[in-house]
């Protein structure tokens, strides 16, 4: 069975408060929690994922809503591992620029 995890749970792992995430949810149409029976939003690991990708364009690539928008446009019809790879490179990206001198190149031997 599927994790899901409550509006709380998930604004505590992404360091943001929920009501903005409902916010990006209206600004970007995704991701489109499940409901409970009493109504709460329900997210699944890849909604979270969806979350993450906004996140990581709005706040650490400063784009504005409208350009964060059509980067996302892109992604949302890719598979979510896709997307997820395109995050993981983007950071360690990020990361390289930060060493104090690039690292030797990795033989394949």
């Amino acid at each position: 069975m599927e994790r899901l995890y409550r509006i709380g749970e998930v604004a505590r792992l992404l360091g943001e408060q929920p009501h903005t995430l409902r916010h990006w949810e209206r600004q970007f149409g995704q991701p489109r929690p499940r409901r409970g029976a009493t109504g709460e939003r329900l997210y699944s690991q890849q909604d979270v994922e969806i979350l993450r990708r906004i996140q990581h364009v709005l706040r650490t690539e400063r784009l504005t809503l409208p350009q964060a928008r059509q980067r996302l446009g892109r992604l949302s019809h890719e598979p979510t591992s896709r997307a997820t790879l395109e995050l993981l490179r983007e950071l360690l990206l990020l990361l390289l620029a930060l060493l104090p001198e690039p690292p030797e190149q990795l033989s394949g031997e």
